[in-house]
């Protein structure tokens, strides 16, 4: 079956365009010839220099990801070779790769020195002897570099009741712990209800653990005097 030719010179050009299944075992190929062909190799070498120029990229590495989706996106709905294809998106998701690697060093970076601020407002707040802590934090809407300020929190001052907040120019991250001794004044799950409620947020938790998340946010400090207004309301001091 098929175009026949007396001469493959005939064709000109030829480019295979798409392999698909069509029964078990059973292969279907496409290709174009002449200028069908010619134009999907011409399209191939503007995608394979786009692809290039994006591996050439070594500063703010980070946004690769994005970059290479919306090319990743280009390709997917271009008329090239199927085989160059296949390569193009090999080398694309190598470079989405190496920026969630950095990503996630870069986070790891920030959660430490996060950690350390921390620290140090920790204990001025039992200097002060302050049974609350509200303190804004650069760690995005990750849930578990949440955690890891908690647990820093938690080990250095057990009674204390502590509350992070986080923002990634959108989303805005609230995650609170209290102590046992705390809970008939004051439970995590309330506070950061009370919190995201100024902000259009919710969350949810146990008295002594609970985080949420606001789709938007104007001002963290906004949320952070709300934090504060309703421990005060439950008769707790607070730090901030």
């Amino acid at each position: 079956g098929g175009t026949h030719i007396a001469n493959t010179a005939e064709a000109e050009s030829f480019v295979v365009v798409e392999e698909t299944a069509v029964a078990k075992g059973i292969r279907r190929i496409s290709a174009v010839t002449k200028g069908a062909a010619q134009k999907a190799i011409e399209e191939g070498k503007i995608f394979e220099e786009r692809v290039s120029d994006l591996e050439k990229v070594t500063e703010d590495i980070t946004n690769l990801d994005k970059q290479a989706g919306a090319i990743r996106k280009d390709l997917d709905e271009a008329f090239l070779s199927a085989p160059l294809k296949s390569k193009l998106r090999t080398r694309l998701e190598a470079l989405q790769k190496k920026a969630m690697d950095a990503k996630k060093k870069a986070l790891a970076a920030r959660v430490e020195a996060c950690i350390g601020k921390v620290e140090e407002e920790v204990q001025q707040a039992l200097e002060q002897n302050k049974p609350t802590l509200v303190v804004q934090v650069d760690i995005e809407t990750d849930g578990k570099a949440a955690q890891k300020i908690m647990n820093a929190a938690k080990s250095l001052a057990p009674e204390l009741a502590f509350m992070g907040l986080s923002g990634d120019g959108q989303k805005l991250m609230c995650f609170a712990i209290v102590p046992d001794s705390m809970h008939d004044s004051l439970k995590a799950n309330e506070w950061v209800q009370a919190t995201l409620a100024v902000c259009g947020g919710r969350g949810g938790g146990k008295p002594g653990n609970a985080q949420g998340q606001a789709p938007s946010y104007s001002s963290i400090q906004e949320v952070a005097d709300a934090a504060n207004e309703f421990a005060s309301k439950m008769s707790v001091g607070t730090a901030a």
